[in-house]
C-alpha cells in the first residue's frame, strides 16, 4: 500500500538523518574551543573533534539515536499492529532523547525525531471509506 511505502520512506529518512547527525558530530572539528598559554605566555587557539577529546567511546552514544531508527524503519517493513506500536514508542523516545539532550547534541537529531514521528503516524492513519 502507498501508505506503508511513505510510512518506510519516512523511517528510513529518519535513519539517514540520524546516520548523518552521528556522522558530522563525531568528525567535526569545531565541537571543542579552547585557549591555553604557550611558551612565552601567548594563547594559543585549540580545537578538537568529539572523538578527538573523548575517545571512540562517543561513538556508542552518537550511535544510539541511528539504532532506534533502525529498529523503527525495520518495523515499518512490517503491517503488523505491534510494529506500529514499536515506532511510535521509538519516535517518541528519540524525542525524548533530543529534549533531554537540547544543549549538546540533542538538536542535531532533532529532525529525525520528527521524520519518525511522521512515519508512526503515517503508518497508522486510518483510510476513510470513500
Amino acid at each position: 500500500m502507498i501508505r506503508d511505502r511513505v510510512a518506510s520512506g519516512l523511517a528510513g529518512a529518519a535513519l539517514a538523518l540520524a546516520l548523518a547527525a552521528a556522522l558530522f558530530l563525531a568528525l567535526w572539528p569545531g565541537s571543542y574551543h579552547g585557549t591555553t598559554a604557550g611558551t612565552g605566555g601567548q594563547a594559543v587557539e585549540t580545537s578538537a573533534s568529539l572523538i578527538e577529546e573523548n575517545g571512540a567511546q562517543v561513538l556508542v552514544w552518537l550511535l544510539l539515536p541511528a539504532a532506534v531508527c533502525l529498529w523503527a524503519f525495520l518495523a515499518s517493513l512490517s503491517g503488523a499492529t505491534a510494529a506500529k506500536v514499536a515506532m511510535w514508542l521509538m519516535g517518541l523516545l528519540l524525542l525524548l532523547f533530543a529534549w533531554v539532550a537540547i544543549l549538546s547534541i540533542g538538536a542535531f537529531y532533532l529532525p529525525a525525531a520528527l521524520a519518525l514521528l511522521l512515519a508512526a503516524l503515517a503508518a497508522t492513519r486510518r483510510r476513510h471509506p470513500a
